[in-house]
């Protein structure tokens, strides 16, 4: 029995050890410093007597850490990445229009498609280009609409037949028609329902609020999921401002223009660099966020 015992904690041990030595991904050493393999006194001996010294203890310099893991599941991110990025450029949409000069309205399209008919990942891309081009036609002929840019948000969802259709949301300023992009020809896939939008942020976080990890998962793959268009280059900021973590923007300040550098986040205007503390790895498919810190 006392044998068998030991066989089974040797072989535990050197389960857990290759597990180890078949992580993937980046800061896999730093990952497996940190991360120690929790084995008894006695698993440790058998450990050692079979050359198996990748087990860490987390006392270093004389100084105790601990590492704080997160594991992150990728689709719930995305999820919300699309809730953040719609939700605050709905609102700072919302703001420059009321802001403006120009007099004019928000507008809610719902596109769909009919029966047979493909989507494709370029399809919201292309009825955006007709409306841009039926803008810049009316711009030349009339000067007052001369640097008119066209404002829009944009987000997918999925049918009860998983099959992708979209909300979006535009600005029309006072003096310029669009018409319905299904009878206009802008939109060759199915039919279009358009209808004004008396409150643009309100209309957009329910559409957002829907889009849920499974239905990012379910999302064909290629098709974007969300798009934000026309806005000026300080509400530009301020979207980037949010969209990047917390830590980062409470080290860079509320006026940094936020971007993303390879190991942390800088600062475009002033060029200070936050050094994120935390690194990422992949285990089978799991993705982990992590970091080491004082005790």
């Amino acid at each position: 029995g006392v044998m068998q015992a030991a066989t089974r904690r040797t072989e535990i041990a050197a389960e857990k050890i290759q597990k180890n030595k078949r992580v993937v991904g980046t800061s896999v050493r730093e990952f497996d410093a940190a991360h120690p393999i929790a084995l008894t006194a006695e698993g440790q001996r058998a450990a050692l007597a079979l050359g198996l010294v990748h087990y860490k203890t987390t006392q270093t310099g004389g100084k105790p850490t601990g590492t704080v893991t997160i594991e992150i599941d990728p689709l719930q991110a995305k999820a919300q990445r699309l809730r953040k990025s719609v939700i605050t450029g709905a609102r700072l949409h919302d703001q420059e229009a009321r802001k403006g000069s120009r007099q004019g309205a928000w507008y809610m399209l719902t596109l769909t498609y009919d029966d047979g008919s493909n989507a494709s990942p370029g399809d919201v891309s292309g009825l955006l280009a007709c409306f841009r081009s039926h803008l810049n036609r009316i711009a030349n002929r009339r000067s007052r609409f001369k640097g008119q840019s066209l404002r829009y948000i944009w987000v997918g969802e999925l049918t009860q037949r998983l099959r992708p259709h979209y909300h979006l949301l535009i600005w029309v300023a006072k003096g310029i028609w669009f018409g319905k992009p299904d009878q206009k020809g802008w939109w060759k896939h199915g039919h279009t329902k358009m209808e004004k939008a008396r409150n643009c942020v309100g209309y957009l976080a329910k559409y957002a609020s829907k889009f849920t990890a499974l239905t990012a998962g379910a999302f064909p793959k290629g098709f974007r999921t969300h798009g934000v268009g026309g806005l000026n280059s300080e509400s530009k900021r301020e979207l980037r401002w949010w969209k990047a973590p917390k830590d980062a923007r409470e080290a860079l300040g509320g006026e940094a223009d936020i971007r993303k550098a390879k190991g942390g986040w800088f600062d475009r205007l002033t060029g200070e660099f936050w050094p994120s503390p935390w690194k990422v790895t992949f285990i089978f498919g799991r993705t982990f966020a992590w970091k080491v810190v004082p005790l």
